[in-house]
């Protein structure tokens, strides 16, 4: 029997519940797949608002796609869960269950970081799913007081993620169309049969690969709608921006950017095969 892996992005705000239904997931007996929790807060330092964290969590994100790569070829070729990578696992209480969901449990809040996980898929000709536990702010914040001092997120960090995070959004974005909305959900038992069956499709919705070149016409349509996704970005950026000598700074510093970005995405859809879809992760650069 072939192997099937399905990723599935848990999307929302620290507190919302993503870490409580990976344990829910993992204490529930079933047959249907077998569950790999993958907790990025494992892997990630301590947040605070110093450049080094900055890059450091940067750095330390690429290391975990990097292992999730790692953990898709290992289970591809051997059924395998590197224990060393993954600290919770449920396996099926079928035997002979070849099906793996991946739990990316992070809080996921820019597009770019989910898209990073659909474009792994599709190098791998795995599966994607997305959860998104909808959580209200204020929830979220009292909710997080009530955390251990280690667990806890600062105030500060948590109100500028619920500005920042990007819902789910299959009308502009069609690769997040396999998403299940969990909404103000405390009890996930009540939901069991249709998340179980949610995820229990999800493994058939594999990401294809890209097989057609790109003509030269094509490159100069997509870095038109690129520079006009990037100018539109740029303003919503500064819209939130109210101190008028740091907006200056930072528009000289996004207009850099925005050239940067245009030019490496150049040298990317030259080289390789490319889709619209693919303009997102380039948008979300400017962040």
């Amino acid at each position: 029997m072939s192997t099937r892996i399905c990723l599935v992005a848990l999307i929302g705000l620290p507190a919302a519940g993503k870490s409580t239904f990976s344990r829910w997931m993992l204490s529930i007996p079933q047959q249907q797949f077998n569950v790999i929790h993958l907790c990025y807060d494992d892997f990630l330092p301590a947040q605070d608002n110093t450049l080094i964290a900055e890059i450091e969590l940067k750095s330390q994100r690429s290391k975990i796609l990097a292992n999730i790569n790692s953990l898709i070829c290992e289970l591809n070729d051997n059924a395998y869960i590197a224990r060393d990578i993954i600290k919770s696992v449920k396996l099926s209480e079928n035997e002979k269950c070849n099906d793996f969901l991946i739990l990316c449990d992070d809080n996921n809040y820019y597009r770019s970081m989910r898209y990073k996980l659909y474009q792994l898929c599709r190098q791998n000709k795995c599966a994607y799913a997305q959860i998104y536990l909808e959580c209200d702010l204020k929830l979220a914040l009292s909710r997080n007081s009530a955390r251990p001092d280690n667990e806890r997120v600062s105030d500060e960090i948590l109100q500028r993620m619920g500005i920042r995070l990007e819902r789910p959004n299959s009308a502009k974005h069609h690769w997040e169309e396999n998403t299940l909305l969990l909404a103000g959900c405390d009890d996930f038992t009540i939901m069991k049969a249709g998340i179980l069956d949610f995820l229990s499709k999800s493994l058939d919705e594999i990401v294809q690969p890209l097989t057609q070149s790109v003509t030269t016409e094509t490159v100069v349509s997509l870095l038109h709608q690129l520079d006009l996704l990037l100018r539109k970005r740029i303003g919503d950026i500064l819209q939130l921006e109210n101190d008028s000598a740091e907006r200056s700074k930072k528009v000289k510093m996004l207009i850099a950017k925005r050239k940067a970005i245009l030019q490496e995405f150049r040298k990317k859809v030259e080289k390789d095969s490319i889709s619209i879809d693919d303009l997102d992760i380039y948008v979300y650069l400017l962040n």
